[in-house]
């Protein structure tokens, strides 16, 4: 049963949502959607199969019974229990979505009853002219600036903000305060958790007139004083098939950027780890064993780690999902590509970490 997974998507209506889904040709519900969850084995939120002959079966239902042949040696042996390592999401903030943070794995295994934390990126897939993210704090703040700042509603002037485009890769590793400001749909690729500590949430209330819960003390707990480099371009790797950049490289997922114009590409799986692709535009087959599947914008296919060789074909963008063998290997790999060490710290998410501790470990 390893075959490519075309996944159905969960859609979440939350009320800084917005309409350009739709726009962008998904098949969004009418009215406003804040997300579509497109990889998740979240409970309550679990993905389903869309095509072939495990179609109707939930992606934790096909890991607990086939294990290691679908997530990887990496995370799974044959017929465990173990889960899936991300979650993917396309997500459209007609609005302003709330100022917040999240824990890392430490905190969350201690205070959240064993669940993971989460370090997460954003993909801009499109923007409008002025939008903009937030992304830590103006200053060296220390905690109680913050809890006080946060106890009046004084948020004016307390945090970095960043204009985007189409394009940008926005980090946010698990501790930076961040927030999208509206106008912007993104692809958002995350440690497989839904935890979230709002720091604020602009006063608004809900359909039935309630506001949303905050969570100032464990906010404050988790809260990363320091900033950090925020937005990245990435780096190109020559191609004769497509154009390849290099967008992530962390502990928690590696992306590639993929851009073809209609010459087949062909790939292999590895038996370390899955492989996801979220189509960002244009169409394309996927074609394993004599069979394809047919993907278009803003759609999303699971790769089992134990599938073998298989083809892309088609003009389209796509980002591609992976956790390698070594992250280590990664970096190296851009190395040996003759890009120095700050050409791939300051170009590529998450690498400013992984060169860390490497020299660390050197």
């Amino acid at each position: 049963m390893l075959y490519p997974y075309k996944m159905m998507p969960i859609y979440k209506d939350y009320i800084w949502g917005g309409h350009n889904l739709r726009k962008l040709g998904k098949p969004a519900p009418e009215g406003k959607v804040a997300e579509s969850w497109e990889l998740s084995a979240i409970s309550g939120s679990e993905s389903i199969i869309a095509n072939g002959p495990l179609q109707g079966k939930t992606l934790t239902e096909v890991i607990k019974k086939y294990g290691k042949s679908v997530l990887g040696e990496k995370f799974a042996s044959d017929k465990t229990n173990s889960t899936l390592p991300v979650l993917l999401k396309f997500i459209d903030a007609g609005d302003r979505i709330s100022i917040q943070v999240h824990p890392d794995d430490e905190y969350a295994l201690k205070h959240e009853q064993g669940k993971m934390g989460k370090t997460e990126m954003w993909y801009i897939i499109d923007a409008e002219p002025d939008a903009t993210v937030i992304h830590g704090f103006l200053e060296n703040y220390d905690k109680e600036k913050i809890r006080q700042a946060i106890l009046d509603e004084k948020h004016d002037g307390l945090y970095r903000e960043f204009k985007v485009k189409k394009g940008d890769v926005v980090f946010i590793p698990a501790g930076t305060v961040h927030a999208l400001n509206g106008g912007v749909v993104i692809a958002e690729i995350q440690q497989h958790s839904d935890l979230t500590y709002r720091l604020f949430d602009y006063n608004r209330t809900d359909a039935a007139g309630k506001k949303r819960p905050l969570h100032i003390n464990k906010a404050l707990d988790v809260l990363d004083y320091n900033s950090r480099k925020a937005l990245f371009n990435g780096i190109s790797i020559p191609g004769e098939k497509a154009k390849v950049k290099y967008l992530a490289i962390s502990d928690y997922f590696c992306v590639r950027h993929i851009e073809s114009k209609g010459m087949p590409i062909e790939m292999n799986t590895t038996d370390e780890s899955f492989t996801a692709f979220m189509f960002i535009e244009g169409e394309a087959e996927i074609i394993s064993n004599g069979e394809k599947v047919h993907v278009g914008a803003l759609e999303t296919v699971f790769i089992p780690a134990f599938m073998g060789s298989f083809i892309l074909d088609g003009n389209f963008t796509a980002l591609q999902i992976f956790i390698p063998d070594s992250v280590y290997e990664e970096y190296n790999y851009l190395s040996e590509m003759g890009f120095s060490h700050n050409d791939i710290i300051n170009g590529v998410a998450g690498a400013e970490n992984l060169y860390a501790s490497l020299k660390t470990t050197a």
